[in-house]
Formats: C-alpha cells, sequence, structure tokens
C-alpha cells in the first residue's frame, strides 16, 4: 500500500497546466489502495459504509472471544440487519474462527471416541446443526451481494449511458450560439453530471477528460454575461477553499480506511468543480495538494504504525508457534500428561486468537505452521490412544482368563494351601496386566475379587471346623509336657529311652495347635527334650540318634516336611565341605613351619583347629548317615 501511495503523491497530484489542476487520483488507484483493508470497497452506499468500516476494525479483536453459538447468532444478525460491505467483512474474520471451533470439537469428540475404547476409523461426527444454520447465513449473504454487485454494474452502464449524453449535451452547447440560457443550461448540465456516480472503471478517466476539455472550451470562447461568469467562479472558488478546510479536517482522523475513502470522496469532488478565477487558481490548487498530501503523510505515519503493530503480533504468535512446535513432537505413556498437554495445547490456540493481525505476506504461512503442529500433537495424541486402546483388549484377555480360572478354584477347592498361593500368584498377575476400558474397570474386578473372596470364604470355613480340633490338640501336647516334666523328675536312666521315644511319636502324630499358643507349647517341649537328654548322657551316641530321629520325624510331618529334611542334608554336606577346605587351608599353613619345633605356639595352635575340625566332620558325617537312613526308610517324602 506504501508503494501506490507514493505513486499516488508522485504522478498524479502535481499541475500539468498553468490553468487547470491535473487529474487526481484516479478510482482505480484509490480503490488499489484501500483493497488491502476493505475487500468489498465495490459494494458501497455512501458515508454510511465509513462509519461502518470504523466500527468493524474496533469490533474484530472481539469476535475471537466469541463461542459456536455465538457466532452462528452473530452471522444470522448481521446478514438482516447490516449493510453488505460491513457483513462482508464481518464474515471474512468470524468465518475462520468458526471453522476452527468446529474443527476443535470435533477432535476433542473423536478422542473421547477412542478413550472409550472406539475404533478411530468406526468414528461417525455429527454436528448439532449450527454448521448448517452458519452456512446457511453465508449462503444468504452471498445471493444478496451478488444481487447487489450485478445491480451496481446495471447502474454504472446506465451512468455511463448517462454521462455520454451529458456530454453529447455540452458539445451542442458548444456548437450553438451563446446566449445567457445557454450559460445556464451549462451550470444544470454540470449539476447533472455531479448527481450521476460510479461508471465502469475503464471508462472513467475518457469521460473525465472529456468533459474539462469541453467545459474549458465553452469557458474559454464565453464572451458575454461576464459578470455571471465570474460570479460562477468565485462560487467554485469557495467551494474548493471549503473542500480544502474538509481536507485538513481529515488529519484529526485516525482510521486508515476512513481517511482514505474519504479522500478519494473529497478529490473526485474536486473534479466536478468547475473553474476559479485565474488569479486563485494556482493558489487554491496548492492549498488542496497541500492538504492533501499532508493527509497522505498521516495515513503514512497510521500505515507505519499498524505494520508496526503487526510486527509485534508477529513476534507473539512467532511465540506460541514455537512452543506449538514443541508440543508437535510430544510423546508419553501417561494419559494425564496427554489430557494435560491437551488443555495447554488448547490455551495456546485461545491465545493465538486473541493477537491481532500479522503481516499479510507471512498470515497464511505463520497459521499453517501453527495448525500443522497443533494438529501434529492431535495426530501424535489419537496414535497414543488407539495403541492404548490395543493395550488395554490384550489387558482385558488376561483379567478375563484370571476370572475364569479363579471362578475354577472357588467353585471346587481341592488343596487349601497350594491354591492358596496360587491365588496369590493371580493376584499379582492381575496388578501386572495393566488397565483396561474404565467402563468396565469396575465390572471386571469385582468378577475377579467376587471369585476370590468365594474361595477364601470358604478356607476360612473349612478352617473354622478345625478350632475345636487343634484346641483339643494343645492339650494333649501340655500332657505330653507333662511327662517330660515327669522324665526330668527321675533318678535313673532305665527305660528313658523308650519313655523318650513314646512321647516324642505322641508328638509328632499330633495334629496342629492355635496359631497363636504354637510357639509357647513348641518352646517350652523344646526346652524340657533338651533337658532330659543333657541329664541321662550315658546313653548320649544312642540319646543324639534318637533326638536326631525326633526331629527328622518332627520335619517330615511338617508341611513341605520332605524339601526341609533335603535342605537339612545339603546344609551338613556345605558344613563338611567347609570344614575340609579349612583342614587343607591349616595344613597348607603348617608347610611354612616345618622346620619349627612343635612347641611352637603357632603350630600348636593350628593343629587343635585340624584336630577339632576333624571331630566336627565325624559328628557330622554319622549326622548325614542318619539323614540318609531316614530318607532310605521313608521313600514316600
Amino acid at each position: 500500500m506504501t508503494e501506490e501511495m507514493n505513486n499516488l503523491e508522485t504522478t498524479n497530484l502535481v499541475e500539468t497546466t498553468p490553468t487547470t489542476p491535473a487529474v487526481q487520483p484516479t478510482e482505480a488507484e484509490m480503490n488499489a489502495l484501500a483493497a488491502e483493508n476493505v475487500e468489498t470497497a465495490d459494494v458501497t452506499h455512501g458515508d454510511k459504509d465509513l462509519e461502518a468500516v470504523a466500527e468493524m476494525q474496533a469490533e474484530e479483536q472481539n469476535y475471537a472471544q466469541l463461542n459456536k453459538q455465538e457466532l452462528v447468532a452473530l452471522a444470522q444478525s448481521i446478514v438482516k440487519e447490516k449493510d453488505l460491505t460491513e457483513a462482508s467483512h464481518i464474515f471474512k474474520v468470524i468465518k475462520p474462527i468458526f471453522e476452527q471451533l468446529l474443527a476443535d470439537e470435533r477432535t476433542l469428540a473423536l478422542n473421547a471416541f477412542v478413550e472409550a475404547g472406539g475404533n478411530k476409523d468406526d468414528f461417525s461426527y455429527k454436528t448439532d446443526g449450527t454448521r448448517e444454520t452458519f452456512y446457511h447465513a453465508y449462503k444468504e449473504l452471498k445471493d444478496k451481494r451478488s444481487a447487489e454487485l450485478a445491480k451496481q454494474e446495471a447502474e454504472r452502464q446506465s451512468n455511463l449511458g448517462k454521462k455520454e449524453n451529458l456530454l453529447k449535451e455540452i458539445q451542442k452547447l458548444l456548437d450553438e450560439e451563446e446566449t445567457p440560457e445557454s450559460f445556464k443550461r451549462l451550470k444544470d448540465l454540470q449539476s447533472e453530471w455531479k448527481q450521476v456516480k460510479n461508471v465502469p472503471k475503464e471508462h472513467v478517466e475518457r469521460l473525465w477528460e472529456s468533459y474539462r476539455l469541453l467545459l474549458d472550451k465553452y469557458y474559454d470562447r464565453l464572451s458575454i454575461n461576464n459578470e455571471l461568469k465570474e460570479l460562477d467562479r468565485r462560487k467554485n472558488l469557495d467551494q474548493k477553499i471549503d473542500l480544502t478546510k474538509r481536507v485538513t479536517e481529515l488529519a484529526l482522523e485516525t482510521n486508515i480506511n476512513k481517511a482514505l475513502i474519504m479522500l478519494k470522496k473529497f478529490q473526485e469532488e474536486w473534479r466536478t468543480i468547475g473553474p476559479v478565477p485565474k488569479e486563485s487558481n494556482e493558489d487554491i490548487w496548492n492549498r488542496f495538494k497541500t492538504e492533501c498530501d499532508k493527509i497522505f503523510e498521516m495515513i503514512k505515519a497510521l500505515q507505519a504504525d499498524r505494520e508496526r503493530k503487526r510486527e509485534d503480533n508477529l513476534v507473539a504468535k512467532k511465540e506460541l508457534l514455537a512452543k506449538a512446535l514443541q508440543f508437535s513432537n510430544f510423546n508419553s505413556t501417561r494419559i494425564k500428561e496427554w489430557m494435560e498437554n491437551t488443555t495447554i495445547v488448547n490455551q495456546l490456540m485461545d491465545e493465538w486468537r486473541k493477537i491481532g493481525q500479522v503481516p499479510l505476506k507471512v498470515s497464511d504461512e505463520i497459521w499453517n505452521e501453527f495448525r500443522g503442529a497443533r494438529n501434529q500433537f492431535f495426530s501424535n495424541k489419537n496414535v497414543f490412544f488407539k495403541a492404548l486402546q490395543a493395550e488395554r483388549d490384550t489387558n482385558l484377555k488376561v483379567k478375563n482368563e484370571l476370572c475364569e480360572k479363579a471362578e475354577a478354584i472357588a467353585a471346587m477347592p481341592l488343596d487349601w494351601n497350594k491354591q492358596t498361593d496360587e491365588l496369590k500368584r493371580m493376584q499379582e498377575q492381575w496388578k501386572k496386566s495393566g488397565p483396561v476400558l474404565e467402563k468396565i474397570s469396575d465390572v471386571i474386578w469385582k468378577r475377579f475379587r467376587t471369585a476370590c473372596d468365594s474361595f477364601f470364604e470358604k478356607k476360612a470355613q473349612h478352617y473354622a471346623s478345625q478350632i475345636e480340633e487343634q484346641k483339643q490338640n494343645l492339650e494333649t501336647k501340655k500332657e505330653l509336657v507333662g511327662k517330660l516334666e515327669e522324665l526330668l523328675t527321675r533318678e535313673e536312666g532305665a527305660n528313658i529311652l523308650a519313655d523318650l521315644k513314646a512321647v516324642q511319636d505322641s508328638w509328632n502324630n499330633t495334629g496342629f495347635v492355635p496359631m497363636g499358643e504354637k510357639e509357647r507349647i513348641n518352646k517350652q517341649y523344646q526346652e524340657l527334650n533338651d533337658k532330659v537328654f543333657n541329664k541321662f548322657r550315658q546313653a548320649n551316641q544312642e540319646l543324639r540318634d534318637m533326638k536326631e530321629k525326633g526331629h527328622l520325624e518332627a520335619m517330615v510331618n511338617a508341611p513341605n516336611g520332605a524339601q526341609k529334611i533335603k535342605r537339612e542334608e545339603k546344609f551338613v554336606l556345605d558344613k563338611i565341605r567347609g570344614l575340609r577346605s579349612d583342614i587343607d587351608t591349616w595344613e597348607n599353613n603348617l608347610g611354612f613351619f616345618a622346620k619349627a619345633s612343635n612347641d611352637n605356639p603357632m603350630v600348636v595352635q593350628i593343629t587343635d583347629k585340624i584336630k577339632g575340625a576333624q571331630r566336627q566332620i565325624q559328628q557330622l558325617e554319622d549326622k548325614l548317615k542318619t539323614i540318609r537312613e531316614f530318607l532310605k526308610q521313608n521313600p514316600q517324602n
């Protein structure tokens, strides 16, 4: 626009003859100058449009704050209440806003559909009818505008014919003899010329030039009624002075569009005003041109200020674009993070809408980049939720299988301990299997939990029936502890081994006791048993064997007894190997004292250690022999 303004100043606002001002900026040039701001300038209805242009720009930023329903209501109202110029401009602003709201709404609906378990390819979006209502209003406006443009074109063609006829009438006056009536007729024709407005642009300059030349010829040959002629020239001067003042007043106008349109209007009026007194011609022209130049400078300044604001807006939008580009590469395995970032990305769009226009040359480019980054984020989000849906389907399959297994166990319990462990492992598998769709999560969990609860309730009932039996077993074991106390009071060891064996057999054959009494009664039994063994050491080896066998019998009757005995065997073997390794090390150390006396304290200490280890090995080998004989006698364990 700045280049066009410069062209107007340098090529049009100059004096080309000493008597007549040059042609001002053409209608085509002025329309080009204003086109950046008012694309619908052809659809105009006079001064009313100037006020509308100012109001439109003031409201432009507010439209971005409206929701979908408010935009539809606005579209319907402006078609009925606003003139075509203003309505067209408003639609140009709100249409992309409305379309973006529709796109956002569809994206949210798609995400919700996928998150709820739907397949993206099966998604079908139905609007609430607002889109159809909005575009119905838009079509109505387009139809009205097409009709108005056709009407204006017809009017221009009609005006062309009228001006052609007026030129012929003026030419007739030139061909006729000069009379006072002919001068009056000329003034009437001039008035009619001013009343005829727009004509096709390609004929503007030709008509104006023909009109000016005819007037110049008429006034050049005018010889009568000089007083009337001078009066007319002074009136023309007064009109041009007034017009110059009105151009000066445009300096107070801050709206670029309005200033341009008004300047165009004033220049058109200047061109239709007739000649002024020759002595004032150059002066009034220079004054008018000077004021026009000032307005052009003012418009330049306003335009520069607007461009600076647009550059600032560009900086702000680039910052939002940079943030949007970061989110375009976002990836996560957490639903919460996707939802939080969705809120942020939507907030970026809200902030984008609040920022004003940017330079036109980069407007589409930066918007496409921002929209592309935003769309990429939502595309990545859709990919995530689609994969999440597949994973949840797999998780659901696993959980259904666990439910079926748990229900089978609960329906027919066979081995309480084994199946308890199995259910606990299944509960761990449940935790590791991952989430399923929220809408069925509680249902599938309740199904699994019901099966588990059923099993453990049955288990509780089963063990509740054993409480009385356990209490009776406790009384039996208390009696056996009493027998050990009686054995401890004996002075002679006759038959002590048989009596001890009988107590041990009875103890091992007695079942479980209440859990709260188990540790106390076992400790009491073991302490008394040890005291009896210690008191009657004369049967030491036999007692040790009997004690070891009693220990083994107790283990084999306990849960997982065979495994415990085998672990005992492994422990003894490892102990023997360790002692033999120690003996090898100590014997190796003795090699360093080959020349030393046997009375050397270090040699004596190592020798004692070797002998002690050898005694331990012998005892352990006896114990190992007892364990293996017991395993041989009890192969079923």
